[in-house]
């Protein structure tokens, strides 16, 4: 399986015309032939494309952890944000970064909007951040954004403009 057979499947999944079992099924080869040993793993595909192998791996195991519950709509959206994602960045290296924010992005932008109506302090804000798992240069573009800035994040999260927020988050918030 490839990352844009993988990406497939979980359209497909998203989409509601694959089921979680048969996804979870189709997984069950790759993984088996994993042999999970280092020494004997094939190195040929971590050479040739490491952003592409990284990726399908960290999307591999996110959806084999997360159950074969079919009728879980979590999980068919977030499907459906991975998807999202990969298709507005065009960029394995910047999804893979952008992963642990789209996995958080509905808790994420609660907070916001809770930060933003002050119902979340500053303090509590930073605190969120330092404890998110997000990439190092994620948290701080998030702990230097104003809340206008947050606020046009999330709208752009919201809208599927992945691609758009990886580029503002390369650059000082506004």
């Amino acid at each position: 399986m490839t990352l844009a057979e993988l990406i497939a499947r979980l359209r497909d999944y998203a989409e509601g015309t694959l089921t979680g079992a048969a996804l979870q099924a189709s997984f069950a080869p790759v993984l088996a032939a994993d042999p999970l040993d280092v020494e004997r793993s094939e190195s040929t595909p971590w050479d040739v494309a490491p952003d592409e192998t990284r990726l399908f791996w960290r999307l591999l195991y996110l959806f084999e952890s997360e159950g074969t519950g079919d009728d879980d709509a979590e999980r068919r959206r977030l499907a459906g944000r991975v998807v999202q994602c990969v298709e507005s960045t065009r960029s394995p290296a910047s999804t893979f970064e952008l992963l642990p924010l789209v996995v958080d992005e509905e808790r994420f932008c609660t907070i916001v909007a809770r930060h933003e109506r002050e119902v979340i302090s500053r303090t509590g804000f930073l605190n969120v951040i330092a404890e998110s798992g997000y990439p190092p240069h994620v948290k701080l573009w998030l702990q230097h954004a104003r809340p206008e800035a947050l606020a046009r994040l999330c709208g752009r999260l919201a809208r599927g403009e992945y691609g758009a927020a990886a580029a503002a988050m390369e650059r000082v918030p506004e």
